[in-house]
């Protein structure tokens, strides 16, 4: 008996109980209070709910009534118990599974094939509500159930194991690592409005498990969930088997079927997460097929050159945990923590709310021995503080009590924390600098082009003009960084080979603005137009540390004539006004995935820009209309809708051969250059970090790919180390100063 139907039987015969107790006279029952929201099961009925339903009926029926309750609940809960749909047995004929077409395309290059993936494999159960089992069944195609039989013989299976394993020998288990983070967190759901802030990456991005896991050090794919796989020879299909010890953090086991509920979860309108609802969707994953209780193929629409890292990076969401979605979702799971596959959980206890938030390794984690898990995701805790103000943060940081802090800053590597201070100078702390190899992420002003004014490309082109990143590159980051070319920097041939960012020029600037109307300047200096129109903006950041390069930009947009009125904000609150396609200027940055190729649907298709269907966005001449709506919780923050780029968007996301990838892809970069919603920024080829001498790595010091220190995992805490080193500090003795550069994968 689940323990859902436990609760439901368990409130029905209590209140049977009380009624029989208290007689049944022809008085009411008197209706309770309802129990506080945050106290609230989202998975049971509550005594209240079925008390209330109690006085709508004589008491002298109450019996029949709470008799038909237990029966409809019986039924429903049993039929999903005992009335499971079974898929065939392996190996065994399936009269219902289509058959299975012939393909001739070929398959992606891969690795030598491993030896032949463990057999073992059981009738599978679906043991699903009827309104998930419902949309199953609405799509037999997609959610196909079939045998082991229906494999292809010539499957070439793969394992992974020509990766080198990058975690230390050694690595020691145990401690807590400290971390701070600006804001708390607005929810720890994965998905849906404001899961896509900076404390995500603690729980999911850095924490979950997928069928496959990229290698960190070069190309090829390591065991996630899944212990082999292999490609069809359609190169549209891979095929998985799942590692029978994986489990959820709950000890609940990762079911083949929770990668039909991923799909399901992801389409559901109720998530609210537009770009989940369309990457999700049927155009693009074409079939999930389910052989057994280890065996499960997925489909992706075109064999693109990098199809592994589409469906291999798929996660199963617990279908035994959410059962089913509906309207509630957004309230009743905004401070539930998803069971994860990953090595780290939040339990309630330890989520002090505004104040931290503690991850807890989850005990006897079942990847914990695996080759490519072992000595990593080494703390027993990591616990996460809000710390709003920077200032007060790093003075933390350099008591001790915040273990890691980023120094890419250049006030931070050479005036707030330089070779010679104290604590540096007595190796408490470590400085290094550390060279990855990966696309940056993409710091840039991203121009609102729906605002009035910034629909006009004229001024778009002249704010390009009119932003100094030269200076800001000279004077607050001391030369040591380089200015980004384009939209999609970091791709190898996929990058535009010539083109560059437009550079400043007042001259330039005031070309641009005068043929949008701003010739003229004001008293202040700022432009006007024939209306008195001053050429004015607000210009919005997440970052109170980028606060100078704001004001060298607002200085220098000054002498051509444009006035910046800067608006700093919490992180959460920032990215909510941009999210929420708020904003004029933002400079902000979003991470970008260490892929083949770049993407462009996500932050240029007026899919993202706009609700209203495609063909009610353009003109018969193809000019954007006017009084769309906005589309909020989308990527699109440069409101970029053009329908040239469009269609240039769609063949690129259709194209399977990687020379037409790479050609459409430069012709994206110059129209959104040509586009202008977008000033590149900056970039840095490496990350600089000062830690603690207790926080320990490997010799390398990280993983090739790595974006921040601790994303892969692989350092651990030292507590003898720690120890020793705050006895030291008490009786002013001191270790061996490092200071250390790993260019190993630097770009030569």
């Amino acid at each position: 008996m689940t323990m859902k139907l436990a609760t439901k039987l368990t409130v029905v015969i209590a209140v049977l109980t009380a009624t029989m107790l208290a007689g049944c006279g022809k008085e009411r029952m008197r209706k309770p209070e309802p129990p506080p929201a945050s106290t609230a099961s989202t998975q049971s009925s509550s005594a209240s709910e079925v008390l209330a339903e109690l006085t709508e009926e004589p008491a002298r029926g109450v019996l029949l009534q709470l008799a038909r309750e237990l029966g409809r609940e019986m039924a429903k809960e049993m039929k999903k118990e005992l009335g499971s749909v079974v898929l065939p047995v392996p190996g065994a004929p399936n009269p219902t599974s289509p058959p299975v077409v012939a393909a001739t395309n070929t398959a992606p290059t891969t690795t030598a094939p491993s030896t032949p993936p463990p057999t073992g494999g059981s009738p599978v159960k679906l043991a699903s509500v009827e309104e998930v089992k419902a949309f199953y069944d609405a799509d037999k195609e997609f959610f196909a159930m079939g045998s082991i039989s229906e494999l292809p013989e010539d499957l070439q299976w793969q394992d992974g194991s020509e990766v080198p394993v990058f975690a230390s020998p050694n690595a020691k288990r145990g401690g807590t690592y400290h971390d701070y983070t600006p804001d708390f967190p607005r929810t720890l759901r994965f998905v849906g409005p404001d899961a896509n802030g900076a404390f995500r990456r603690y729980i999911l991005d850095h924490n979950a498990l997928t069928l496959v896991m990229p290698n960190p050090n070069g190309d090829g794919y390591y065991p996630g969930l899944a212990t082999h796989w292999a490609f069809g020879k359609d190169g549209k299909t891979v095929y998985f088997k799942l590692d029978p010890d994986a489990r959820y953090s709950d000890g609940k086991p990762v079911r083949v079927t929770d990668f039909w509920f991923h799909f399901y979860f992801m389409r559901s309108k109720h998530i609210k997460a537009p770009w989940y609802n369309d990457y999700f969707d049927t155009e693009k994953f074409l079939s999930c097929k389910i052989y057994d209780s280890q065996t499960l193929s997925v489909t992706y629409y075109k064999a693109k050159p990098d199809v592994i890292s589409k469906v291999g990076g798929l996660r199963p969401v617990p279908e035994h945990y959410y059962e089913e979605l509906d309207e509630n979702f957004i309230q009743d799971y905004q401070f539930e923590f998803e069971p994860t596959t990953g090595a780290y959980e939040v339990r309630p206890e330890n989520v002090k709310k505004g104040e931290s938030i503690t991850l807890t390794r989850v005990p006897s984690w079942w990847a914990d021995k695996k080759k490519y898990y072992r000595n990593r995701f080494n703390p027993d805790a990591i616990k996460v503080t809000v710390i709003r103000d920077l200032t007060k943060a790093f003075e933390l940081f350099k008591k001790g009590e915040i273990d890691l802090h980023g120094l890419s800053l250049a006030e931070f590597w050479y005036d707030k924390l330089p070779d010679s201070a104290p604590e540096v100078k007595n190796g408490y702390i470590h400085k290094i600098t550390f060279y990855n190899n990966i696309p940056r992420p993409s710091w840039a002003v991203r121009i609102n082009s729906a605002k009035q004014l910034l629909n006009n490309p004229d001024i778009r082109h002249g704010l390009h003009h009119a932003m100094n990143f030269e200076l800001v590159i000279r004077q607050f980051f001391r030369g040591d960084y380089e200015r980004m070319r384009s939209v999609c920097d970091g791709y190898g041939p996929r990058s535009h080979p010539t083109l560059r960012a437009r550079e400043f020029s007042v001259e330039k600037a005031q070309q641009a603005f005068a043929k949008a109307g701003f010739s003229r300047r004001g008293a202040d200096g700022i432009l006007v137009n024939s209306q008195g129109k001053r050429l004015s903006f607000t210009f919005t950041t997440a970052y109170k540390r980028l606060e100078e390069v704001m004001t060298i930009l607002k200085e220098e947009a000054k002498k051509a004539g444009v006035e910046l009125n800067l608006e700093i904000m919490e992180m959460t609150a920032a990215w909510k006004k941009v999210d929420e396609k708020n904003h004029e200027l933002a400079l902000a940055a979003l991470n970008t995935s260490v892929e083949l190729y770049p993407r462009f649907w996500e932050p240029y298709h007026s899919d993202n820009a706009y609700k209203e269907p495609k063909e009610q966005r353009y003109d018969a001449d193809g000019n954007l209309r006017s009084g769309l709506t906005p589309k909020p919780t989308t990527n699109n923050s440069t409101m970029c809708a053009d329908r040239e780029i469009d269609e240039l968007i769609e063949r690129f996301r259709k194209s399977e051969d990687l020379d037409e990838i790479t050609k459409l892809s430069h012709q994206l970069a110059q129209k959104l250059h040509d586009h202008g919603g977008y000033i590149p920024g900056w970039v840095r080829p490496w990350y600089r970090v000062g830690y603690w001498r207790w926080i320990q790595w490997p010799k390398t010091y990280n993983v090739m790919k790595s974006r921040e220190p601790a994303e892969y995992h692989v350092h651990w805490i030292d507590v003898d180390a720690k120890a020793k080193t705050l006895a030291a500090m008490e009786e002013d003795n001191a270790f061996q100063a490092l200071i250390k550069v790993y260019d190993q994968f630097k770009a030569k």
